[in-house]
C-alpha cells in the first residue's frame, strides 16, 4: 500500500498539467485513489472474514465436544477467553512477538488456541494463518509455553458470545 502511494502520488501530481482532457484527468484520479484504497478495503473484507473462518474451524475441530476460544492476555504468554466475535478478527488476532536478544526475534504466543473438552482431559489447537485451521499443539510446546485452558469449554461457546 506504502509502494503504490509512493508510486502513484507524484503520477497524480505531476500528470493532471500535462493531461488536457479532463476525462483523463478524472480517469487518472480514479486510478490512483482505487490502487490506495483498494488494498486497505481488502485488508478489512479479510480481517472480518476472518472471524467466520475461525469460527467454522473451531466448529469442524471440536465436533460434538465442549469448547473454547483463547486470545493473548499480554505478551508474557498469557491468555484470555474470547468473549467477543471481533477479538478474531484478523488484524486483532496477532501473535506476540518479542526479542529474543540474538539476532532473531522468537514467537512467546499462538494467535489464537482452541481448547476441546474430551472425556480423557483438554485438547489444546493452535490457530494458524498458513493452513486456515486450529492445528494440535504439541506436548513440548504446551510445556515450553506454559500454555493451559484460560476459558470454559462449552457445547455452543459461539453462541454464547456478545455479537
Amino acid at each position: 500500500m506504502l509502494l503504490a502511494a509512493l508510486v502513484d502520488l507524484p503520477i497524480l501530481a505531476l500528470a493532471p498539467g500535462r493531461i488536457d482532457s479532463q476525462r483523463a484527468v478524472k480517469l487518472l484520479h480514479m486510478v490512483v485513489v482505487s490502487s490506495v484504497a483498494g488494498p486497505i478495503a481488502a485488508l478489512f473484507l479479510w480481517s472480518a472474514l476472518n472471524i467466520k473462518i475461525v469460527e467454522w474451524r473451531a466448529l469442524a475441530v471440536s465436533g460434538s465436544h465442549p469448547y473454547c476460544v483463547q486470545v493473548p492476555k499480554d505478551y508474557l504468554g498469557q491468555y484470555k477467553a474470547v468473549t467477543r466475535r471481533a477479538e478474531l478478527g484478523g488484524l486483532r488476532m496477532r501473535t506476540p512477538f518479542t526479542n529474543g536478544g540474538g539476532s532473531t526475534d522468537y514467537q512467546f504466543a499462538f494467535h489464537a488456541v482452541l481448547v476441546v473438552r474430551h472425556d480423557e482431559g483438554d485438547r489444546l489447537y493452535n490457530w494458524t494463518y498458513f493452513a486456515q485451521s486450529f492445528v494440535p499443539v504439541s506436548d513440548s510446546a504446551i510445556k515450553g509455553l506454559t500454555l493451559r485452558a484460560d476459558c470454559e469449554p462449552m457445547v455452543a461457546f459461539f453462541d454464547a458470545l456478545y455479537r
